[in-house]
């Protein structure tokens, strides 16, 4: 009996999914002039505000690339179809992409010997001094962000964004400066 429950509530539940979406499928191909799909006519909206012409660019740019329907029209670049596309591919995963930055390596680190990795008193030396090594480039590192992210925050107040964007800037600071008062203190 359980079975046949099953089997009733997956068909209800298909017929459901279906005729659904046949409902859809109909409202999207109904034809043009039938009264009972056409949605109701909503007026006409204001044009929209003539943006400011940004610098180095013409005045006329907005009609020669506008058909009056409130658009700008932007060209696309042509493209090179002189070599075929997997070419930069493939010379790029030989060579690499000449546009990402280069890959800063740090300093190797550094591996206790036999002897310190036997002594635990040496070894705890050890690590701390790797500690206070992190700490101590942590701060040397902070002093330049800090400073980058003071001008930021400048530069913003002055632009005229939103408190609420300076606070997240201001409050990043205070915890760099916070984490680096830290790292000064672990030296």
């Amino acid at each position: 009996m359980k079975r046949w429950q099953g089997a009733a509530v997956i068909g209800a539940i298909a017929a459901a999914v279906v005729g659904q979406w046949y409902a859809a499928s109909a409202r999207e191909t109904a034809p043009v002039g039938d009264a009972s799909a056409a949605a109701p006519p909503v007026p006409d909206a204001p044009p929209p505000a003539p943006r400011p012409p940004v610098a180095g660019e013409p005045a006329t740019a907005e009609a020669e690339n506008s058909d009056g329907d409130g658009l700008r029209r932007v060209p696309i670049a042509p493209v090179d179809t002189s070599t075929p596309a997997w070419l930069p591919l493939a010379q790029a995963r030989e060579s690499g992409d000449p546009r990402t930055p280069p890959i800063q390596h740090d300093a190797p680190t550094e591996h206790p010997d036999a002897s310190v990795l036997a002594d635990p008193q040496a070894y705890a030396a050890h690590q701390l001094a790797q500690k206070q090594r992190l700490a101590a480039a942590y701060a040397q590192a902070a002093v330049p962000e800090l400073a980058r992210l003071q001008s930021d925050l400048e530069q913003g107040r002055e632009a005229g964004v939103p408190p609420e964007e300076l606070a997240k800037v201001a409050e990043k600071i205070r915890r760099i400066e916070q984490q680096r008062q830290a790292a000064e203190a672990a030296k």
